[in-house]
């Protein structure tokens, strides 16, 4: 049973006072809605009407706040019964811009369908996957999102477009004072402030970019000329499978379960203070409704979504993880949906606010995804998945034009920092596999000690095999309980008639492991 850590308000199961449970689902729906302008990029590559771009900005909120209730259930094997909310994935960005531009909206659509499938596949098979799909893996992804997401945050949060124009102080004041805002909260606040920090930070910042004169004259535009009340319109949804581009959307549903294995593993870690090693029953549950989300969003009009290391962090900052914030963050993203006005209004969000939010948040996913990776034993073999990994993202982020002009084939690979990274982990995790055994052999005879020698095998052997010295330490416990008053003791010669064994059995066969 799950230790409750000290530092939570509210954990996984404890149930806020309505005022501020509505505070906080109303504040992951304001991190939820920034995601929203990934639709609007991928709609404007599409070539699609405003009309229709803010008809799939309705679809999106009905379709990710089904797929936020669907991950805080425990139903069956659906679900990871925490709160792990999905946002629109910068993960099936790069894909879903190429399938706009080769093939326009349907394709987009069909293909996030394709991704979504993925994921429930690899769901069925994550006990089989787990030498590939490591806690390092894992942890390796939710901390490459977090760098990544942390380089778009940042590229915003300092404007650098818009270096040396007209201006370029009050943008600059307006991401300062958003983080300055967001870290002093979650940082020297209490209670509600600490909870509301990033709600609170995104709000001044918009106050302040506005006042700055930061928010476009066409956004405002696009805010008044909204209905207040309106169904979305999925009229647009069509359907058209491009077989080219099942390389890009196959590695994206991919990564897309790798970082939602690391998420839960993060909200396993955070809401128990005893944690030593990932359930693989909310992680199974948590990879099936994240990748049913990701089908349900591609066919009702949606473009790709995944569980979001970033309101992990967020949760993880304000101290309230409980699962029943995504049951109202749900509600109020579906009367979001109803009222364009507000999808209109999150898309006239500063970016200079936006990015800031996103530095915030993109830090804690950094963290997360770190401690994850050494939450085991770190050896020499998993000290090269990390950094080669780790520097092969970094490359494609320096490197861009060698990327650029690689085959179109090797191009659908490596597209993004986040999917060459990716596959760079994987591919090295298999590598390394070469050469380990799964067995070894410990001859004790002419052992004077062999319960001591046999202590000490377990601990060498803990550490080849990237065992929890925990687990040693209890199976060394378990061996001392039960030779009783022979452990540590050398056997006496008349008694010793099968030295090559631990204790004499009906083989007299040597110990083995």
């Amino acid at each position: 049973m799950a230790s409750r850590p000290q530092d939570l308000i509210y954990a996984v199961d404890e149930r806020p006072p309505g005022p501020q449970l509505a505070l906080l689902g109303l504040q992951h729906a304001v991190m939820i809605s920034v995601y929203l302008v990934l639709i609007v990029i991928i709609m404007r590559a599409a070539r699609v009407t405003d009309a229709v771009a803010l008809s799939a900005v309705g679809m999106g909120l009905v379709a990710i706040a089904l797929a936020s209730a669907l991950q805080a259930l425990r139903l069956g094997p659906v679900g990871s019964g925490y709160l792990a909310p999905p946002v629109y994935s910068a993960i099936y960005l790069g894909p879903s811009v190429l399938a706009a531009e080769t093939g326009g909206l349907p394709a987009v659509l069909a293909m996030t369908v394709f991704a979504g499938l993925v994921e429930i596949l690899l769901s069925a098979f994550l006990g089989r996957l787990r030498r590939i799909f490591t806690h390092t893996v894992s942890g390796f992804v939710v901390s490459i999102v977090g760098f990544d997401l942390g380089l778009v945050g940042l590229k915003h949060a300092l404007a650098v477009e818009y270096y040396g124009t007209p201006g370029y102080a009050g943008r600059l004041a307006a991401a300062g004072l958003t983080l300055a805002i967001c870290i002093g909260l979650s940082v020297w606040a209490r209670g509600m402030l600490k909870m509301m920090c990033s709600l609170a930070g995104i709000l001044v910042g918009s106050l302040a970019a506005l006042g700055f004169g930061l928010v476009p004259a066409g956004a405002l535009a696009l805010v008044e000329a909204a209905p207040l009340l309106r169904l979305p319109d999925p009229s647009y949804v069509g359907f058209s499978f491009d077989p080219a581009l099942l390389p890009s959307f196959l590695t994206a549903g991919i990564a897309a379960t790798l970082r939602t294995i690391g998420v839960i593993t993060s909200c396993q870690k955070i809401n128990d203070a005893d944690w030593k090693r990932p359930e693989m029953h909310s992680i199974r549950g948590g990879v099936l409704a994240d990748g049913i989300g990701c089908a349900l969003g591609g066919l009702i009009g949606a473009t790709g979504m995944n569980t979001a290391p970033s309101l992990v962090g967020l949760s993880s900052a304000t101290g309230a993880t409980s699962r029943h914030i995504a049951f109202a963050c749900a509600a109020i993203l579906l009367v979001m949906a109803f009222i364009p006005k507000f999808a209109a209004l999150f898309l006239a969000l500063p970016l200079e606010v936006a990015g800031a939010a996103l530095v915030f948040t993109g830090s804690f996913m950094i963290s997360g995804g770190i401690q994850i990776m050494v939450s085991r034993n770190i050896d020499i073999r998993t000290t090269y998945v990390i950094g080669i990994a780790f520097l092969v993202g970094l490359a494609h982020q320096v490197f861009v034009g060698y990327f650029t002009h690689l085959p179109a084939v090797l191009r659908s690979f490596t597209g993004s920092t986040l999917s060459v990274s990716v596959l760079a982990a994987v591919a090295l995790t298999l590598i390394f596999r070469i050469g380990i055994s799964r067995r070894q052999v410990l001859p004790l005879a002419g052992t004077a000690d062999p319960v001591a020698a046999f202590s000490d095998f377990l601990r060498r052997q803990g550490k080849s095999w990237n065992i929890g010295s925990d687990v040693i330490e209890r199976c060394i416990a378990s061996l001392d309980e039960a030779l009783g008053p022979h452990a540590g003791r050398r056997p006496d010669p008349p008694a010793a008639q099968d030295r090559g064994a631990l204790r004499p059995g009906r083989s007299g066969r040597p110990a083995r492991l």
